[in-house]
């Protein structure tokens, strides 16, 4: 059971979310704030991590952006994923630079959702499409055909890359590579972030397609 956390003050996007949550078996709700202050005492009291929490950033009095890092360093496992109607670059790109691990633009459906959790349980981040777009447009300004996108990759993630394509698992690439699991992971996230991609098959995909002559 995958464990939910929420915090949005927009009370009918929260109620439609939490009455979602409790009718899918496969989610339970950890809790549910309109507010950083109203979590801070749900914090006090109590202490379980959720898998997942969904933060909107536009909230009154502690902004839910300034709040990213402070809710990181309280759940340091959990995946945090800003929900918010704001697609400048400027709170992107704050969002993602103060810890969170995703950003979904609003008005987004319950089927949307609901994808975006099979995403991250899958291991992959959660993007909007445009919202990928943006970044990868200020990671790599002037560069719009698929191999000058892979080749802004490090070298060390265009290894990751080929193994991911070759089919190996994360603990595989680790050993190969003599790294960490967590690391293949935050190199599979920035890999994410640069190519537009939410997931290991849109990368593959992705890959794939840009090599038609090709056989991997």
């Amino acid at each position: 059971m995958i464990k939910i956390g929420i915090i949005e003050d927009d009370p009918a996007l929260r109620r439609s979310i939490v009455d979602f949550i409790d009718i899918d078996t496969d989610l339970f709700l950890s809790f549910s704030c309109n507010s950083i202050e109203k979590w801070i005492t749900h914090f006090e009291n109590e202490k379980e991590n959720p898998f997942i929490l969904f933060l909107d950033i536009g909230l009154p009095g502690i902004s839910g952006l300034k709040a990213i890092s402070i809710i990181k360093k309280a759940y340091p496992a959990t995946i945090l994923i800003v929900i918010s109607g704001d697609s400048s670059f400027e709170s992107i790109w704050e969002a993602i630079t103060n810890g969170a691990n995703g950003y979904l633009l609003k008005p987004f459906s319950l089927k949307e959702f609901k994808q975006q959790i099979e995403i991250v349980k899958a291991g992959g981040a959660v993007l909007s499409p445009n919202i990928a777009e943006k970044l990868l447009r200020s990671l790599n300004p002037g560069i719009s055909d698929d191999n000058k996108k892979n080749s802004y990759l490090t070298s060390r993630q265009n290894e990751v890359v080929e193994y991911l394509v070759k089919g190996l698992t994360y603990k595989e690439i680790a050993n190969i590579l003599r790294i960490s699991i967590t690391t293949v992971n935050d190199h599979i996230k920035k890999i994410y972030l640069k190519m537009g991609v939410n997931s290991k098959s849109e990368l593959v995909n992705k890959v794939l397609t840009s090599r038609p002559n090709e056989n991997i």
